[in-house]
């Protein structure tokens, strides 16, 4: 079973908060412009600062976190998924089996109450330093003004609370749903 399509639009809706995010870098990975960062400069950044795996997947024009947050965006569509709920035909050993509650639920909780709390945080700080409340940002290398890192602590905002949050919904779902796998189910049907 599925969760309740006003579920399902809840979590699109907070994973839609990803795309400014993922779409900036992307377009520093690939090597343009945005938000006053050459591509060239992000990539001496990650060449500089970054892992081999970051560097190697750079290289070919994907970004570490952004792959990673589609991971996440994986968990919470199939936590109101019906397809979440049992595995896939193509995963070797368990195709068919019903996913253990837990499997997903502790990512999911685990990711989202973080992720969820640091991207409101940084929703929070930036209209209080539009305002004068906390100072304004100032702009790490390679960024080269304080409006540009405004945009993108916004951007990352939206995108750490949307998917932190979709998770925590979509947990939030699916372990309702899991419950009345069995009792639940049965009264349904009057057996």
């Amino acid at each position: 079973m599925a969760a309740s399509p006003r579920v399902r639009v809840i979590v699109w809706l907070l994973l839609c908060g990803l795309v400014p995010w993922a779409a900036v870098k992307t377009v520093w990975t690939l090597g343009g412009d945005a938000l006053g960062v050459t591509g060239q400069d992000w990539r001496r950044g990650i060449e500089s600062d970054g892992g081999a795996v970051y560097q190697a997947l750079a290289a070919v024009g994907v970004d570490l976190t952004v792959l990673a947050a589609l991971l996440g965006v994986f968990l919470a569509l199939g936590l109101v998924h019906r397809w979440g709920k049992v595995f896939p035909r193509w995963v070797p050993l368990v195709a068919g089996r019903r996913v253990p509650a837990l499997l997903p639920l502790v990512p999911a909780w685990g990711v989202g109450l973080c992720l969820g709390g640091y991207g409101i945080v940084l929703l929070v700080m930036v209209p209080l330093s539009l305002v004068g409340v906390i100072p304004p940002f100032a702009p790490p290398a390679p960024f080269t003004s304080s409006g540009d890192v405004t945009w993108m602590i916004l951007f990352g905002g939206l995108a750490f609370g949307g998917l932190g949050c979709a998770l925590v919904v979509g947990a939030w779902s699916y372990a309702r749903r899991k419950q009345c796998d069995g009792p639940c189910e049965r009264r349904q049907t009057g057996a």
